[in-house]
């Protein structure tokens, strides 16, 4: 007789992609999360979660800190997590889908997405902090500003490929009261 303990998943379907990050400028740093893009029919979200890694920390290893819930998303559906909804909706003039604090993240944090509890996207470089002095990673900090990942590209797996995102910068949205007038804005629903 042989007892098996755990979950049993079958193969990632790569069904789900991170398509932006974003810090902003409201009180708290608000609105702060990530975007993602639905490239599949998924029937059940809560197989999808996320981990953040603050300040080059290494990888989550599949220590999830959120699983999305037990949702139906057809394909090309923009899926918005987010800290808070309050803040969200007065930046960017809609609700977010879902909110966690787990995407309390700066412009020089990580998120790793995972699929049935193995890792099939990642955005930044999870052992390297942009800020820290003498880094090997400044070109993916977006502190007060955004990441957002060109089209066609991804899920890249467990490793970060700058070439598949554009950057605001830094500071970007300093000052402005709401993405439609920050001065680099993130781009909303553009990914295909």
């Amino acid at each position: 007789l042989i007892t098996v303990n755990g979950n049993s998943y079958g193969a990632a379907t790569n069904s789900l992609v991170i398509t932006g990050a974003y810090d902003g400028p409201l009180s708290g740093g608000t609105p702060k999360g990530i975007a993602l893009y639905v490239l599949q029919d998924i029937s059940d979200l809560s197989l999808y979660g996320v981990s953040s890694i603050t300040n080059g920390a290494g990888s989550s290893a599949g220590n999830i800190e959120y699983n999305f819930p037990a949702d139906a998303v057809t394909a090309g559906t923009y899926i918005y997590l987010a800290t808070e909804s309050s803040q969200f909706n007065t930046f960017f003039g809609i609700a977010p889908t879902y909110t966690n604090g787990v995407v309390s993240i700066n412009g020089d944090d990580s998120i790793e997405l995972y699929e049935s509890g193995q890792i099939i996207d990642t955005f930044g470089t999870v052992d390297c902090d942009p800020n820290a002095s003498g880094t090997t990673c400044p070109e993916w900090e977006h502190t007060d500003g955004w990441a957002y990942r060109n089209s066609n590209t991804g899920p890249d797996g467990s490793t970060f490929i700058l070439a598949n995102w554009s950057f605001s910068g830094i500071n970007v949205f300093d000052g402005a009261a709401s993405n439609a007038v920050a001065s680099t804005p993130i781009p909303i629903g553009t990914f295909s």
